[in-house]
């Protein structure tokens, strides 16, 4: 069966689910708080439904921890009929062994909401006017598949990472009706926040810090760009998993129009974070990296030295920038 090119519906998505019964879930490539409580919140609805389920999710940041069903985590014994990729903007997204059990799968199905996602399973649901996968996670379940307190934890986690708590612009009137929905069904909602957006290790202290003070203006002060090398990540005591509040420090800064970080893993590869304010399309803008993601932020991944990453940015910003001021 070849992509579909359209968009699918809910109950499209619904009647997948309920007509299959082994079902392998995977997220993005270095999950965030979405992709993990999206996949463990269908996983463990799927499972209370009475599928035998697989969620397959590469090892993530410690303050995840506080999200339900982690016993869901493994490799399938044998290959599932249903593959379910969430909140991946494109198959190249995904991990290699995640890849690989999607090869194996007779049906595969993709929910999300980047702008730029390519339509690339058998069925798609991408709704880009959602706040979040998780959000979507729960307009499938909702009246058709159970929802409990732990479900409900992880769905609220997955859409409160992805809106800043309510913060972004993509939160909508019914992202807070669904959010009222999910607390009403007992969990700390509190302690998620916390988690999510108050507590940091001290390896995790010391690297905002630092990225911090690396971070310098450019464009008459409306684009702010810091990196950080694999080795600095590895002295501050933390790993690359736990640099979110980086880029969220930088695009909090006053004049910032567009924010920009760029960090070294360990493997060697750079990736790029973008956020953007106003009229700026950061989007279009990790596009031409061959990355994607929503309008105000997305990423990408560069196979270059930090350096040259850091001027091909810079080159892209300023060929926008100069556009812009002949338009004036």
């Amino acid at each position: 069966m070849k992509p579909m090119k359209g968009n699918d519906t809910i109950s499209c998505m619904q009647e997948a689910l309920l007509r299959h019964e082994k079902i392998c879930i995977a997220g993005h490539s270095n999950p965030d708080g979405d992709a993990i409580g999206a996949c463990l919140a269908l996983g463990l609805s799927l499972q209370k439904a009475g599928k035998k389920v697989t969620v397959l999710l590469e090892d993530f940041a410690k303050k995840y921890d506080i999200l339900e069903g982690r016993e869901l985590i493994g490799e399938p014994k044998e290959a599932p009929e249903l593959f379910v990729v969430l909140d991946c903007g494109g198959v190249d997204r995904l991990p290699a062994f995640a890849r690989h059990w999607m090869e194996q799968a007779r049906l595969t199905l993709q929910v999300d909401h980047h702008t730029s996602n390519p339509y690339f399973a058998h069925f798609n649901l991408v709704e880009e006017e959602a706040s979040s996968t998780s959000e979507i996670i729960y307009m499938i379940l909702r009246n058709e598949f159970p929802i409990d307190r732990r479900i409900a934890l992880n769905l609220y986690a997955g859409l409160i990472y992805d809106t800043g708590a309510f913060h972004h612009t993509c939160t909508a009137p019914s992202t807070l009706r669904i959010a009222g929905e999910l607390v009403s069904y007992g969990f700390d909602f509190t302690a998620v926040y916390d988690r999510f957006f108050n507590e940091k290790s001290f390896g995790e202290t010391k690297a905002l810090a630092k990225g911090i003070d690396h971070a310098e203006r450019y464009f008459d002060n409306k684009c702010v760009l810091s990196t950080l090398t694999a080795q600095e990540v590895k002295d501050c005591g933390c790993t690359s998993k736990e640099l979110d509040g980086i880029i969220a420090a930088l695009n909090n800064i006053q004049q910032i129009e567009v924010a920009c970080f760029l960090y070294e893993r360990e493997s060697g590869e750079i990736k790029g974070s973008f956020r953007g304010k106003g009229d700026w399309d950061v989007c279009a803008l990790a596009q031409q990296f061959g990355g994607g993601g929503h309008v105000k932020a997305a990423g990408c991944t560069f196979q270059c030295s930090l350096e040259e990453a850091k001027k091909q940015v810079l080159d892209a910003i300023g060929a926008v920038v100069h556009a812009k001021s002949e338009l004036h």
